[in-house]
């Protein structure tokens, strides 16, 4: 029995068929089954087109169920929450701002382990680590002495970390405090030899 040539009906490729070929297994004829799967996907396929969006941009999107439904990011949440929701998200954040850590509080837990050797030289006299003066926080303050330190490392040396030092000694000295500098090798323990003379 002589073969047929039938187009493929998914990608339009001629191809040589039996006649008992033609038609069977729902009545199409495909060269693969890759061509097959692509043909039978095809109605389920999201489509690009454009819409406008609520700010009055067109953008491009597609029917995907997860496709971005406006033109960027901003107007996504401007146009997406109420004027209330927000209002009360931001109320939210305001009523719970008490539970969240200065941030002199949240460094001296993370920098205890530093100041371990000097707490122990420390003893007896009145002191407080990462001490929180006009919004900067300092090293160390030895407060009978109306002292603060701080401890340098290679950072301090940058052109932000120099103009820094330099604000935060116009705020020490503007409230009556003398600030001295110890440089110090970063991620170490401090040793009490760093504030000896104080």
């Amino acid at each position: 029995m002589p073969k047929l040539e039938v187009p493929c009906d998914g990608c339009g490729k001629i191809l040589s068929r039996y006649p008992s070929e033609i038609g069977r297994k729902g009545g199409s004829t495909y060269c693969s089954l890759s061509c097959t799967a692509t043909t039978a996907n095809l109605p389920r396929r999201s489509k690009e087109f454009v819409m406008d969006c609520r700010c009055g941009k067109r953008f491009k999107t597609t029917t995907h169920n997860k496709a971005k439904r406006h033109c960027s990011r901003s107007c996504a949440s401007r146009f997406s929450m109420s004027e209330e929701r927000r209002k009360a998200q931001a109320q939210g954040g305001l009523d719970n701002v008490k539970n969240l850590m200065s941030v002199a509080e949240a460094l001296k837990r993370r920098e205890a382990w530093k100041y371990a050797a000097l707490e122990k030289h420390l003893a007896g006299r009145r002191h407080e680590f990462e001490f929180e003066l006009e919004g900067r926080v300092f090293d160390l303050a030895l407060l009978d002495e109306r002292v603060l330190v701080e401890f340098d490392g290679p950072e301090h040396r940058s052109d932000v970390g120099v103009s820094d030092d330099v604000e935060k000694d116009r705020v020490a000295e503007a409230a009556g405090y003398v600030v001295v500098r110890r440089s110090v090798v970063p991620s170490t323990v401090i040793s009490p030899e760093t504030i000896v003379g104080l």
